[in-house]
């Protein structure tokens, strides 16, 4: 696979010098062995000549690139433009082809027709002659970014994301300052491109992260929900199952404190929803933990996962503390929290595994499930709790979206995918926000 330095993170250049610099690095001897000029590069990746000479401005600066004239023309030289050893080297490293989902990041890279196309785009009618292929004055296609093409700061931070998420799209632990040095994006101008990617369709969800401002002395980053099966990532065949299961339920603020001492329950409440959705997406994948191990099988065939799911939940919610007036600066630990989470994820789990089992997929047995839960209903009428299961890899020869809603009057349907789901069910379910 071709290498991907893209993503060094002491290299200091903004978002679309990465993306030029990885498609020149992707093209290997045909571009980075010889001397190139900015016309053709321009035209070969389908950018701007502005763009370009933009970026290839600043890979010089960075020592990435190695400007050399033309000597033998006539008239002012030219300039051309090489490899330096610096980014020889860089490419001479180990390590650099192992990144996961490596096929759409490659076509991230490498397709200039990846359109700016949102969830609600089929319904626009302004859509279609927005997004329909067009050629420059000069004969060269339409940059990406131009025309409804996604752009390449865009492009960039979605290959990021691409290179933390497990197989059923779900990114944790990463932080906005490692997203920026890798993408070499601004605080702002990250934070624009989350939001346009959200609209987009391409992360379902995303569940900011919270500062010491709720938890003393421990920072937890952002939750990324991609959606591995956009349209827009390749046409690749639908590689993951979805099951959408609706119930008359807790809200996911009483699944949180049920159980707990009431000053316990209390302290966690008063930490606010920014805190408590971090939290909440926290047990969800403490559950998804224990259904990935344990699907089809009964509770009582846990064996050691139990222990498994203990560490999880110890190596992350221990160094959370929560300040109390009048308590010194070490804060305090929540009293039974961490078996309060282990319990109730391990409720959660069997109790997800006894309604949908024998429901979906008889004999499916996933190597991994992600739980996805869907934002909490207006407080009117009959409420629905609502839980999206991502499972991979999707059943083979059978209908890889199913809709679950378990009350009385209830019913089951199958769709041969997500994207045969009306729009606004996809939103009510939580596969896609705004």
């Amino acid at each position: 696979m071709s290498k991907l330095v893209v993503f060094s993170e002491g290299l200091e250049i903004g978002s679309e010098a990465r993306f030029l610099l990885q498609g020149l690095v992707f093209r290997g001897q045909t571009v980075l062995g010889v001397a190139f000029k900015t016309k053709p590069i321009a035209k070969l990746l389908c950018l701007t000549e502005r763009l370009v000479r933009d970026a290839i401005r600043e890979l010089v600066e960075a020592g990435l690139l190695v400007t050399q004239k033309q000597a033998d023309k006539v008239g002012r030289p030219g300039e051309e433009y090489v490899a330096s050893q610096y980014l020889l080297d860089l490419l001479a490293k180990t390590g650099r082809s192992a990144v996961a989902h490596q096929d759409p990041i490659l076509y991230l890279f490498n397709e200039p027709d990846i359109y700016a196309k949102g969830p609600l785009s089929e319904a626009d009618t302004g859509y279609e002659k927005a997004a329909r292929k067009q050629i420059r004055s000069d004969g060269r296609p339409a940059a990406p970014g131009a025309c409804g093409r996604l752009g390449a700061s865009t492009r960039v931070l979605l290959a990021a994301l691409l290179t933390f998420a497990d197989q059923c799209g779900v990114v944790t632990g990463v932080g906005e300052a490692k997203l920026r040095a890798m993408t070499g994006l601004s605080p702002v101008a990250l934070k624009h491109q989350v939001k346009r990617l959200v609209s987009l369709g391409f992360v379902r969800i995303h569940v900011p992260g919270v500062s010491h401002g709720f938890f003393r002395g421990a920072k937890v980053p952002s939750t990324y929900y991609l959606n591995l099966d956009h349209p827009q990532l390749g046409g690749q065949r639908i590689r993951r199952a979805v099951l959408v299961y609706a119930e008359s339920g807790p809200s996911r603020y009483a699944r949180l404190t049920n159980g707990l001492a009431p000053d316990v329950a209390g302290a966690l409440l008063n930490l606010g929803p920014f805190a408590l959705d971090v939290l909440y997406h926290k047990l969800a994948r403490y559950t998804s933990h224990l259904l990935s191990l344990t699907w089809g099988e009964p509770g009582e065939k846990y064996g050691v996962v139990p222990g498994s799911l203990a560490g999880m939940i110890g190596r992350e919610l221990e160094q959370l503390k929560v300040g109390k007036p009048g308590q010194s600066e070490a804060g305090y630990y929540w009293p039974g929290v961490l078996e309060h989470f282990f319990e109730v994820a391990f409720e959660w789990a069997e109790h997800l595994k006894k309604r949908l089992n024998g429901i979906a997929w008889q004999g499916y047995k996933p190597q991994l499930v992600r739980l996805i839960p869907a934002p909490e209903p207006k407080e009117n009428g009959d409420i629905l709790r609502i839980v999206t299961l991502i499972l991979y890899p999707a059943p083979e020869n059978q209908h890889s979206c199913i809709v679950y809603k378990d009350v009385r009057g209830g019913f089951i349907r199958e769709f041969d995918s997500e994207a045969d789901l009306h729009v606004r069910n996809r939103y009510e379910f939580g596969l896609l926000t705004k």
